[in-house]
Parts: structure tokens; sequence; C-alpha cells
């Protein structure tokens, strides 16, 4: 499954960058995240992220841990997260790349996810749609977190 898109964020581009590796403004984004902290696994940082989604057949608690995979101050970020559950299992990977536009900030993301087990047998267009609108409100709690970090 591939999910693209672009929020054009009214912040200068190193806040936005800042904001996307704060546990407490991630923690404040993410639709159901109930709390973000950082972790030591493997020799290396993680944010370990306890989520209660609002979709239907998906009522959590999950622990997901996320971490970063290639980061380039300040223009992109990437984020990696592999979470599994009595449901099945999810490989996902999202590119994040900041452009600045004038006072403001343009993201631009591409992610891709591979799902296997129970969940894999929801239909694509179901799954994109929930991931959709979660995304969406994540962006609008984002937006509203950036515009009160300090760069």
């Amino acid at each position: 499954m591939d999910i693209t898109g672009n929020q054009k964020i009214k912040a200068p581009r190193s806040q936005v960058f800042a904001a996307l590796l704060n546990p407490d403004v991630l923690k404040e984004s993410i639709p159901g995240c109930e709390s973000a902290k950082l972790v030591e696994m493997g020799g290396r940082q993680q944010l370990k992220v306890k989520i209660s989604p609002n979709i239907p057949g998906m009522k959590g608690p999950y622990v997901v841990f996320l971490q970063t995979g290639e980061v380039v101050s300040p223009s992109r970020v990437v984020l990696i997260a592999e979470p599994s559950s009595s449901m099945g299992s999810v490989k996902a990977l999202c590119t994040v790349n900041l452009v600045d536009e004038g006072e403001a900030t343009n993201l631009g993301y591409n992610a891709h996810a591979e799902i296997e087990g129970k969940i894999a047998a929801t239909p694509e267009i179901i799954l994109k749609g929930a991931v959709k609108m979660a995304l969406d409100q994540f962006f609008k709690n984002f937006e509203k977190q950036v515009s009160t970090v300090k760069a």
C-alpha cells in the first residue's frame, strides 16, 4: 500500500523539522496516541508510542516503535515502523521531505506499507481510507502543535 501527499505548514522549515523529531509534539498530533517517549533499543533511540486507534475492528491499545532511518537536517526524515499484533503485522516506511515556501514549509510525504496477517484481508480501499483519514487528522493536529514549539 502506498500513500503520498503534501501539507503546507505555516512555520519555518527548521521548526517543522524539529517538531517531526519531538516526542511531545508527536504525542499530541497522532490520533489516538496515549503516550510517546524515547527509549533505547538495540543501541538506538526509538520512539515508543502507545496508540488506541478509533477504527472499527482495530481497537487498541497498540505499542509501536518508531525509528528514524535517514535524517538530513532540516530537509528530510525517513521514519520506520514495524508494529505487529494478533491482527497481523505492518512494515511501514515514510519519507518526509521539507521545502521552504516563503514563510511556510511544504511537507511532502511518501509512505509505503507491507501488510500481513488478518489485517491484510481487509480490502486496500478501506485500509487506505482509514489511513488517509488518520493522516488528515495528524496534519491538522501537527500544524497546531508546530506553531507552539520553539525551533
